[in-house]
């Protein structure tokens, strides 16, 4: 039993630990309770000295942001998932970047959210389920695609009556069914159109299926032969693929969902998400091929996890390119205080190695991250440093 005298000292050097960490911020950052408060991002140019320096209206910032993005994200619709109490939730993101502005889709939210900087962003409402789609989801793991100068999306579904739409105006909320009933459906669907314009989709989520992959028309949307399957999981083989909180593949096999593509320098990067979107250790991995239907052979590391830290997780996502070049990969995370599949959206810098292997990095992912702008890399140097600014530090 500690003894009362040093139970009370430790709660005074608590607090004033504490209390330090506070001050330290409140120097930090002026004006900071306000702006917190107000929800208003922080600006700041980090030199190279590694000292801060607060920017005055006149100066361009370096903007930053945290994980889990800071979104007006809407309310889990699922009954049995509000049991425990009603709470925010969205999962299985997708960012396109669309005629210079970056659109975000996710699951259940009841629309979409569009920036311009991918720091302020702007809900859109609509509903895209028909009276005939019997389903609360709304949509789940959208897919989301450009073929010319129009942006297609598409719903998770095992039926076959779900609609494509179409936009070429999606900032106005201006959408069209392009395929009434896609006959052929697909749970946590993707698209990717080529560089030779032939157009894609690929979709799976299963623990005793792989992910499948098939050429569509460009012009109907018809499919032209039958689904190949992509990639099943290794388990036997890489352990961050097993199922369960520690790995160990205890009650379930692992499962195998959300796929993307990625074309980096004739070599088509696969994208999936596995062994369980509830687990700390959800990660996306990513294999590798010639020809955007395989083979594919796979990475041994995940591309991107984060199995500790306030948010935990970072699987199924979605790559995209900023207007600056850089890559950055988009995936879902979780909190898991009223469910557990109370989950949101984290976003990573990423890209390519001199190597061609695929990177992302998720190192001290819940802290300050620079937003795009044209004096951020976001490449590793040739030491292997983190990625810098060019007239920041670091």
């Amino acid at each position: 039993m500690i003894p009362a005298s040093e139970y009370l000292l430790s709660i005074l050097a608590t607090l004033r630990s504490s209390v330090v960490l506070l001050l330290g911020l409140f120097t930090f950052l002026p004006n900071s309770s306000n702006a917190i408060l107000n929800n208003e991002p922080q600006k700041m140019i980090v030199p190279r000295s590694g000292t801060i320096k607060h920017t005055s209206p006149s100066e361009k910032p370096n903007v930053a942001y945290c994980n889990p993005f800071n979104l007006d994200y809407g309310y889990t619709p699922i009954p049995d998932f509000a049991k425990w109490g009603r709470h925010r939730a969205t999962a299985d993101p997708v960012i396109v970047n669309y005629k210079g502005d970056y659109y975000l889709f996710s699951t259940n939210q009841w629309g979409y959210w569009w920036s311009n900087d991918m720091l302020n962003w702007k809900f859109i409402n609509r509903k895209f389920l028909r009276p005939w789609n019997n389903s609360y989801d709304e949509l789940c793991a959208p897919a989301v695609g450009i073929i010319g100068d129009t942006m297609l999306v598409f719903g998770s579904t095992y039926t076959s009556n779900f609609t494509i739409w179409m936009s070429t105006n999606p900032k106005a909320n201006e959408w069209k069914p392009l395929v009434d009933s896609f006959s052929i459906g697909g749970w946590d669907p993707a698209f990717f159109t080529d560089d030779d314009d032939r157009f894609y989709m690929y979709n799976g989520s299963s623990n005793r299926f792989p992910l499948y992959g098939i050429e569509l028309d460009r012009k109907t949307l018809n499919p032209i032969g039958t689904r190949k399957e992509m990639y099943f999981l290794e388990d036997w083989r890489y352990g961050w693929q097993r199922f369960g909180e520690h790995n160990d593949n205890t009650f379930l096999d692992p499962f195998i969902e959300g796929s993307w593509m990625t074309k980096h320098n004739g070599k088509y990067y696969f994208q999936f998400g596995a062994p369980g979107t509830e687990f700390s250790g959800y990660a996306d991995g990513v294999a590798v091929g010639d020809t955007p239907l395989g083979h594919f052979a796979a990475q041994s590391d995940p591309l991107s996890i984060k199995s500790g830290g306030f948010v935990r997780g970072a699987g199924h996502g979605s790559t995209f390119q900023d207007n600056f070049g850089n890559y950055w990969h988009i995936s879902t995370s979780v909190i898991s205080v009223k469910n557990t599949f109370e989950r949101r959206i984290s976003i990573w810098p990423a890209g390519f190695d001199r190597d061609g292997i695929m990177w992302c990095n998720t190192t001290f992912g819940d802290y300050p991250h620079f937003i795009p702008s044209p004096g951020i890399k976001a490449e590793y140097e040739q030491n292997g440093s983190s990625p810098s600014s060019q007239d920041g530090c670091c």
